[in-house]
């Protein structure tokens, strides 16, 4: 865990799902296989020309970008507008398939609803899997919205996410805490906005954080 900056009072906290609300790196693969398994489909390619293509085009914008970008921002590059990204995502993805209750997450998310701070969970995926995802995790009922890739079409690391889950908690952003396991996709904007920010290596991160924050 690296702490980069913390609010002064934080009355909202933005989560991350993928890789931060969980730890699974089977579900983390197959989210992109089947995503990179569906545009070879329909290019008519191999797969591993499109999985080169796809590389390729998150290599050309994080060259040109100075950063690392999501599998969506990679897709549209190569044709799969956002709109399509989100249908083929909810067809094809299924955490329920691969997550489960969480109760040590349910704990720790727990402690932070009952000192008032709301918890916003800001995906790359549709709403309808990121509010699948928790509420496989066992978490859903704690979370007072999800910021899902087709509430605003820009797939982090834009800044729209990000704005919409402060609008969203009704907190100013030096307010918010941003909270993920990818320095430039979760957290490079939410600093640039403002914001905090806390780089986890995974849900054990997660579990420790009421603790660690409370310390701070």
């Amino acid at each position: 865990m690296r702490i980069y900056r913390l609010p002064a009072a934080t009355r909202a906290i933005l989560f991350d799902i993928d890789g931060t609300l969980y730890t699974n790196a089977e579900y983390g693969r197959r989210q992109i296989d089947v995503l990179i398994e569906e545009l070879a489909r329909v290019r008519g390619q191999d797969i591993d020309q499109t999985r080169a293509d796809v590389e390729k085009a998150r290599a050309t914008i994080a060259g040109r970008d100075g950063v690392q970008t999501s599998l969506g921002n990679a897709m549209a590059a190569l044709g799969v507008d956002l709109p399509t990204s989100v249908a083929w995502r909810e067809r094809l993805i299924d955490p329920a398939a691969f997550l489960s209750p969480d109760a040590k997450l349910r704990a720790a998310l727990g402690s932070f609803v009952e000192a008032g701070i709301l918890l916003v969970a800001v995906t790359n995926n549709p709403k309808s899997v990121g509010l699948a995802s928790i509420r496989a995790l066992g978490v859903d009922g704690l979370f007072s919205a999800v910021v899902g890739l087709d509430d605003t079409l820009r797939s982090k690391p834009a800044r729209e996410p990000y704005e919409l889950a402060a609008r969203l908690a009704d907190a100013p952003p030096e307010t918010c805490l941003s909270v993920g396991d990818r320095y430039d996709v979760d957290l490079a904007v939410p600093l640039d906005l403002g914001m905090g920010a806390v780089l986890v290596d995974g849900v054990e991160d997660v579990y420790a954080l009421p603790e660690i924050l409370s310390k701070a």
